[in-house]
C-alpha cells in the first residue's frame, strides 16, 4: 500500500507535476529491444563485448566455481562485492581468480542504494497537541521532534555512527517506540543506510493524523561513503589490486552518484535492463549506465531447451548488429545455478565473434575505440568507428 500524502501538500505536488511536465524530456535509457539501433563495431575484432557478473559477497562460492569453469573457455568474469562482512578468507578466494584475469568490482560497503528516494516516512499525532515538526541537524548528528513550538524537543535521536541508532532501521525502530510517532522505511533496501546521512531539515511539518511525510539523505554523502569505502576495502583485501568498476546496488544511480564514481577513479558503472547496450547507438553510450540482464529473464531457466537456445541466439545476434556492449548477471543459485552456468558457458564460447570479458575490459574497449563527447561515447555512424 502506498503511503497517504497529507492534504496540505496536495497543492505542492500539483504544482510540481505541472513544472515537471513543462521540462524538456531526458534522453531515454537504451535497454535492448528489437527497436534498438546502432552501427556494428569497427574493425575486424569482436562484434560485441559481454561481461558476466555475479552480484553480492554471499554468492562468492558460486562465482568462484563459475570463474574456474569459465577459465576452460577463455572467458573472464566479474564479482561485485559488498565489503562490510568480507573476511581474509574471502579475499584469498578472490585473489586466486584475480590472478587468472577475473575481476572484483565495487558494490558498496553496506549493500545499499547509492541514490535512494525518500528513506523514511513519518508523522506525529496527538489529539491534545496542535502542531509538531521534525528537525535534522547533521552537524550535531541529531533528529529532534518538537511539539506545539516548544523550545525543547519531546524526543531526540542520536544519528552518530557509535550511537544507539546508527542506521535507518534502528532509527525507525526508535521512532516507533516514541509516543505519538509513526515511522516506516521508504524501502527495506534502505535499512543499512547510515542515519548520519539524513539531509538537513530545519522545520518539517509532521503533524498529521493519517499522512506520512518523507525524509531524505544527502545523496553525495551516502554515495561517496559507500563507494569509496567499498573500493578501499577491496584494495586493502587485495594488495596491489586497483578496483576500477562499480556495480550499483539494486540497479539505482543518478547523476550525482555517477559523478562521484568517476571522481573515485572508477571508469565504468553497471546498472540493469534499462542501461546502455549499443555502443553504436546514434545517441551515444554512457559508460556509467551499462546494460545488464539476468539469463533467466532473457532466455529462461533450462539451457538445454530449444526455446532457451533460440532466445540466446537472437540476443547475441542483436548485440552483433548494434555494436553491443553489456552484461549478463545474476545473484545466487535461486536465480541461476552453477549447473545452469556450466551448460550456458559452452553455448556462449562457441560464438567466437563475441568477446566475453570483465567490466574493466568493457571500459577499456569503449574508451579506446569510441569518441568521448559531453559524457557519452560515440562511434562514427558510417560504421568506420573512430
Amino acid at each position: 500500500m502506498r503511503p497517504r500524502i497529507p492534504a496540505a501538500l496536495g497543492g505542492f505536488f500539483l504544482i510540481a507535476s505541472i513544472l515537471l511536465a513543462a521540462c524538456p524530456p531526458q534522453a531515454a535509457a537504451q535497454g535492448l529491444t528489437s527497436a534498438t539501433k546502432g552501427v556494428p563495431l569497427p574493425g575486424k575484432g569482436p562484434r560485441a563485448y559481454l561481461a558476466i557478473v555475479i552480484d553480492d559477497l554471499p554468492n562468492l562460492a558460486l562465482w568462484s566455481k563459475l570463474a574456474s569453469d569459465s577459465d576452460a573457455y577463455g572467458i573472464k568474469t566479474t564479482l561485485a562485492v559488498n565489503t562490510a562482512k568480507a573476511t581474509a578468507d574471502d579475499y584469498a578466494v578472490m585473489a586466486k581468480h584475480v590472478a587468472n584475469g577475473h575481476e572484483i568490482a565495487d558494490h558498496t560497503r553496506d549493500h545499499v542504494p547509492v541514490a535512494p528516494g525518500d528513506v523514511i516516512r513519518l508523522r506525529y499525532y496527538n489529539p491534545a497537541a496542535k502542531s509538531a515538526y521534525a528537525a535534522v541537524d547533521p552537524a550535531a548528528a541529531k533528529l529532534r521532534i518538537f511539539v506545539n513550538d516548544k523550545p525543547e524537543p519531546v524526543a531526540e535521536y542520536d544519528l552518530s555512527e557509535n550511537g544507539p541508532t546508527p542506521n535507518l532501521k534502528k532509527l525507525v525502530e526508535a521512532l516507533n517506540n516514541t509516543r505519538g510517532v509513526a515511522a516506516e522505511l521508504g524501502d527495506t533496501y534502505y535499512a543499512n543506510i547510515h542515519a548520519a546521512f539524513l539531509s538537513k531539515t530545519d522545520k518539517l511539518d509532521i503533524f498529521f493524523k493519517n499522512g506520512l511525510v518523507p525524509l531524505y539523505v544527502d545523496i553525495a554523502q551516502n554515495a561517496r561513503y559507500e563507494m569509496e569505502n567499498g573500493k578501499k576495502d577491496i584494495e586493502t583485501g587485495l594488495p596491489g589490486y586497483a578496483c576500477t568498476s562499480m556495480v550499483y546496488p539494486f540497479l539505482v544511480t543518478d547523476a550525482v552518484s555517477r559523478k562521484i564514481t568517476s571522481e573515485l577513479g572508477m571508469n565504468i558503472g553497471r546498472v540493469g535492463p534499462a542501461g546502455n547496450v549499443a555502443l553504436g547507438s546514434p545517441d551515444g553510450y554512457n559508460l556509467y549506465r551499462v546494460f545488464a540482464e539476468k539469463p533467466r529473464d532473457l532466455f529462461g531457466t533450462n539451457p538445454a531447451s530449444p526455446e532457451f537456445k533460440t532466445k540466446l541466439e537472437a540476443f547475441l545476434k542483436k548485440l552483433d548488429e548494434v555494436g553491443g556492449i553489456g552484461c549478463l548477471y545474476s545473484h545466487g543459485p535461486g536465480e541461476f545455478t552453477n549447473e545452469q552456468w556450466e551448460t550456458l558457458l559452452p553455448m556462449l564460447a562457441k560464438h567466437k565473434e563475441i568477446a566475453f570479458v570483465t567490466l574493466r575490459d568493457l571500459a577499456k574497449y569503449v574508451t579506446t575505440t569510441a569518441t568521448l563527447k559531453d559524457g557519452r561515447y560515440y562511434l562514427a555512424q558510417g560504421g568506420s568507428g573512430k
